[in-house]
């Protein structure tokens, strides 16, 4: 099947090889980088909260619960990832 797609996919002037693996492990940091910086903002912001409402608001409670979740769910990522073999003992390849 995938012979046929090369041979379709070079008739017709494309390349459809599938995505190298480098390439896959380079969004890959681009997305742990993210999740980390969307972190720090919602820590930054329930901190900007905290100052505002002087602790009569629920925004602090709903940012801290929103961090929380980026934390878990990125440590979740990471250890499928490892499972996955998508990145080894060193890390992201």
């Amino acid at each position: 099947m995938a012979q046929i797609a090369a041979i379709v996919g070079t008739i017709a002037g494309r390349n459809l090889r599938p995505p190298r693996v480098a390439d896959t492990l380079g969004s890959m940091k681009v997305f742990v980088v993210a999740v980390l910086l969307a972190i720090i903002v919602a820590l930054f912001t329930a901190l900007v909260f905290l100052y505002r409402d002087r602790g009569r608001g629920k925004r602090v409670v709903w940012m801290l619960t929103i961090r929380v979740a980026l934390s878990v769910s990125l440590v979740a990522f990471l250890i499928l990832s490892y499972y996955m073999g998508w990145i080894g003992p060193g890390g992201i390849k």
